[in-house]
């Protein structure tokens, strides 16, 4: 678990904002005006002297990055060469007022590494271990992952309810089944440069397994091939490839409430291999699933929900099935007999 100090609920709240749904607006921000206090115009000058400095430095970076890729240079230079632009992009910009502004109400752009960092670090600041330890203590891990395989989480899952606006949903948050009766809005902030794909995957933690007097997986939605990098974070699955199509929330009553989570996997060859196929159902199991297909776990969140009314509708229009009931069986009553009369007590007297 991380170890953070304990944030104040302004703080918190602050944070949780910055790490909502990443959606670039105009800025706000009003600097403010020069010529009334001597301290802050001379702080502005060292500010903005240091930003033309790192600014300098960091397109030359990207002069020889470009100059080694030209060159046919190795991977691992690369990378490097890449790291050292990133991070003096980020040392020109780390200090403006107007980015500092808009990164603490929650208005990123992403394409500037200086924004990527800052959404990364205000995430890993409260939300991820907030995230970790709703996982953890609603059994999520290791019911579904190993908790070894998933460790830290690289990158950032938002799930949003189709058609509710931009507030995505915390963590093991109670979900009413109508709410997700549509395909969900799924975000993947990833935290890198370039594009890669993954496997999104939603699964019931939950579903009654009869035969065993017990539960099991249920996979409710499988989607391959989908491509995510700074500028593309917003799961376009028309663009994917549809393994199961979306189902929707569905805990039968009389069951206990339901886990639903989905699952971020970037696929094999660092997420430049594609998933035309694979032999997946709604009864499979995920680790099996990806370890089948090397997929690695890089994102998750999952919510909660439980049998109302609603839920009903679903097995008859979508899953044409006749709603189940795993409601207790009623008390046996030792004074009604096989023929549901009751029994005279004092018939042997």
């Amino acid at each position: 678990m991380l170890a953070l100090r304990r944030l104040g609920r302004r703080e918190t709240t602050s944070l949780l904002k910055a790490c909502a749904i990443t959606r670039r607006q105009q800025s706000t921000y009003a600097r403010p005006a020069t010529g009334i206090n001597p301290a802050y115009d001379e702080a502005m000058k060292v500010i903005e002297a240091y930003k033309i400095k790192k600014t300098a430095e960091a397109q030359a970076a990207a002069k020889e990055l470009k100059q080694a890729q030209d060159a046919g240079a190795a991977a691992e230079q690369i990378g490097e060469l890449k790291n050292k632009w990133f991070s003096l992009a980020v040392e020109s910009e780390i200090k403006d007022s107007e980015v500092l502004w808009n990164a603490k109400n929650g208005n990123f752009d992403l394409s500037r590494p200086v924004y990527l960092y800052l959404k990364k670090q205000a995430w890993r600041a409260r939300p991820l271990e907030i995230l970790m330890q709703r996982l953890l203590q609603m059994f999520v891990l290791p019911d579904l992952l190993d908790p070894r395989d998933v460790g830290m989480p690289e990158a950032q899952l938002n799930i949003t309810m189709n058609g509710s606006g931009t507030s995505a949903i915390e963590p093991g948050s109670i979900v009413e089944p109508s709410e997700a009766r549509e395909q969900l809005d799924i975000e993947l902030v990833t935290f890198h440069e370039d594009s890669r794909m993954h496997t999104l995957v939603m699964v019931d933690l939950d579903e009654p397994f009869e035969e065993q007097q017990t539960f099991r997986e249920q996979f409710h939605w499988v989607v391959s091939n989908l491509q995510f990098s700074k500028s593309q974070t917003k799961a376009d699955t028309s663009a994917g490839n549809v393994l199961l199509p979306y189902i929707p929330p569905h805990p039968a009553k009389g069951t206990p409430v339901h886990r639903y989570a989905v699952v971020a996997f970037e696929q094999a060859e660092a997420g430049q291999q594609r998933i035309e196929s694979a032999a997946v159902g709604r009864d499979s199991v995920l680790r099996d699933f990806a370890a089948q297909q090397q997929l690695r776990p890089v994102g998750i969140s999952f919510f909660r929900s439980s049998w109302n009314e609603s839920v009903d509708a679903v097995y008859r229009d979508v899953l044409n099935r006749t709603p189940p009931n795993y409601g207790p069986m009623p008390a046996l009553r030792k004074d009604i007999g096989p023929d549901g009369r009751k029994i005279n007590t004092y018939e042997n007297y």
